[in-house]
């Protein structure tokens, strides 16, 4: 045996050993890493065995317990193993009550907490799913059509032709039984109840007239009636070049009876077949709008001089420019009241003019300027998932109208007027839209239609309003959304006089004075204000990626939830729960078999 070794040498009887010289130190350190390393092999030895313990009673208690003990034993297992936070607490065995209460009421706290913030989440995604913001660039005037331009003569029966005011007076001294005044020919009834149906509603006290008419009589009537377009239409120029009125402003019918329009699609384009009737076609027009649509805007090959019109620039140059008058022995004072001159209209090409409820005036002897502000709004990609009443807006494909072919708000309102209208007083109004069947009504219905109009503001307001949610409007019969791609044109105006007879005076020849004598005038001048706009734009607030996230950062943070931990949980419900019943089944079988043999 080496000298070196350190184990303790036994002595023996028949040998002599050498005495040694004895080191304690050696041996007191020998036995101190020897008892150190004892006890941590029984420390360590102790836990595995109490792990191993407790696994072993978790699993015998599944394939041999009873049903109530196989299912806690489950549940301990899902705790132990679960990596959501707390719940391993909540399944460990020999804890003491008050620390499981502890982890009960903490991991409840959080579920609460938790849910709440979701809850507001979700009400935020569900009900607030779009904002309206600035686009992420300014939009120059070239990519967007310049405005139709319509106007409407505020005369609508020159006095020369039919006195209207003699009329109106005649008929309410005949109804007074004045002696000596005789009631109207067919003739005049006719053409005064064509008139009656353009002029302001407090005349509208009187029912005079038939109950049904043709559209295209009324519509005839009222053409031969209104002011020449010579007369109103004077002189006009188009970035700032001379073009004749008539080549570029085209006959409309509106509700304020027969207008002129300029850049304002054909009623071919406008209207479906089932809508386009005789009355409203005066015109055959080649060209088709097909370089430009609302949502597409203009192609990119389309060239400057394009359909619909367009301009390179703000400013009266690149803008459109009239000369109108009106002859004074014309004017009548009862029909539309004392305030004459024009009604003009800037609305987007495709839809028709509703000039009674929106309009510029135009007086006679003033130079009017209107800077046109566009106001656009576009919607994202991402709100086409959405449904339309959550997003508050139609694309172009979502909503078929019965008559037109290009959906905007105004065109929706305006034939669920002429549908209500036709329920309520069986006939619509001559400048609504319809087929060829439809009755048109004369001025002995002429009341029922304005308060079919009224009684529709009503019903869309009460059903608008039957919603409790704040930020979206309930459905409604009519349920006319504004189109997701929308254009409109504000403007800015400023007037000063404008003193044409002193200039008109100033000519030697004295032609320019004899021209404007028994003549009023005025001067308009419309054009872009800025060479660029911003542009509003529909956008998701809260997407589903800006939801689920959201909901994930909060199941992370109060709970430590995970999708891992989602699948964990299905796990242990689903496939890990069938494997340990079968597993508990088979061994069942087996002890039965057994106890059969034994048998």
């Amino acid at each position: 045996m080496s000298s070196y070794s350190t184990q303790p040498q036994t002595p023996t009887v028949d040998l002599e050993v050498p005495a040694k010289q004895f080191n304690p130190s050696s041996v007191v350190t020998s036995n101190q890493w020897k008892r150190a390393a004892l006890m941590a092999k029984s420390a360590s030895g102790c836990r595995e065995s109490d792990d191993s313990e407790e696994e072993v009673d978790t699993k015998q208690q599944i394939k041999y317990g009873s049903g109530f003990q196989a299912a806690k034993a489950i549940i301990h297992e899902y705790c132990d193993y679960s990596t959501i936070h707390g719940i391993r607490y909540l399944g460990e065995k020999k804890r003491p009550c008050l620390e499981r209460l502890f982890w009960v009421s903490v991991f409840l706290l959080s579920i609460c907490t938790c849910f709440k913030l979701t809850l507001n989440i979700w009400d935020k995604w569900n009900n607030n799913p779009v904002i309206v913001s600035f686009a992420e660039k300014s939009t120059p005037v070239w990519e967007i059509p310049f405005p139709s331009v319509t106007v409407c003569s505020e005369t609508k029966s020159r006095q020369r032709a039919f006195n209207y005011t003699d009329k109106y007076w005649q008929i309410r001294d005949f109804r007074a039984n004045v002696s000596g005044i005789l009631d109207f020919t067919e003739q005049e009834k006719s053409i005064y109840g064509s008139v009656s149906q353009v002029c302001d509603a407090p005349l509208h006290d009187i029912k005079y007239g038939f109950d049904f008419r043709r559209g295209i009589e009324i519509i005839d009537e009222l053409s031969e009636l209104a002011p020449s377009f010579d007369e109103s239409f004077l002189a006009c120029k188009w970035r700032n070049n001379p073009v004749k009125c008539s080549e570029i402003f085209h006959k409309f019918v509106t509700d304020e009876g027969v207008c002129y329009s300029f850049n304002s699609l054909s009623p071919a384009e406008i209207f479906r077949s089932e809508g386009i009737i005789p009355d409203f076609i005066f015109r055959e027009e080649n060209r088709v709008s097909s370089e430009w649509t609302v949502e597409g805007g203009y192609n990119l090959n389309a060239n400057t001089e394009t359909y619909p019109n367009r301009v390179l620039g703000p400013g009266a140059k690149a803008g459109l420019y009239l000369f109108m008058g009106g002859v004074e022995l014309d004017f009548d004072d009862i029909c539309r009241g004392p305030v004459q001159g024009f009604k003009i209209l800037l609305h987007t090409p495709g839809e028709v003019p509703l000039v009674a409820k929106q309009f510029f005036r135009i007086p006679f002897d003033q130079e009017v300027l209107i800077s046109i502000r566009p106001k656009i709004i576009t919607t994202s990609e991402g709100l086409k998932y959405y449904e339309p009443q959550r997003r508050q807006c139609y694309f172009q494909k979502e909503r078929n109208l019965r008559y037109f072919n290009i959906y905007s708000q105004t065109n929706c309102e305006l034939e669920c007027l002429a549908n209500y209208t036709l329920e309520v007083c069986g006939c619509v109004k001559f400048s609504m839209p319809r087929n060829v069947n439809a009755p048109v009504c004369g001025a002995g219905k002429l009341q029922c239609y304005n308060d079919a109009e009224d009684a529709l503001l009503l019903k869309e307001f009460e059903q608008g309003m039957s919603t409790t949610d704040e930020n979206t409007r309930a459905e409604t019969d009519c349920n006319c959304l504004p189109s997701c791609t929308s254009i409109a044109y504000e403007a800015e105006i400023s007037q000063a006089d404008f003193d044409y007879k002193t200039v008109a005076s100033k000519n030697p020849s004295g032609e320019a004075e004899q021209k404007t004598e028994g003549m009023k005038m005025s001067r308009v001048s419309i054009s872009f204000k800025e060479a660029q706009f911003l542009t509003s734009r529909r956008s998701e607030l809260y997407g589903t990626t800006d939801f689920l996230a959201n909901c994930g950062g909060l199941l992370g943070l109060f709970m430590g939830v995970s999708m891992l931990s989602i699948v964990e949980l299905v796990y242990f419900c689903t496939v890990r729960l069938i494997s340990n019943l079968r597993m508990r089944r088979r061994t069942r079988k087996e002890l039965s078999l057994a106890a059969s043999k034994e048998a």
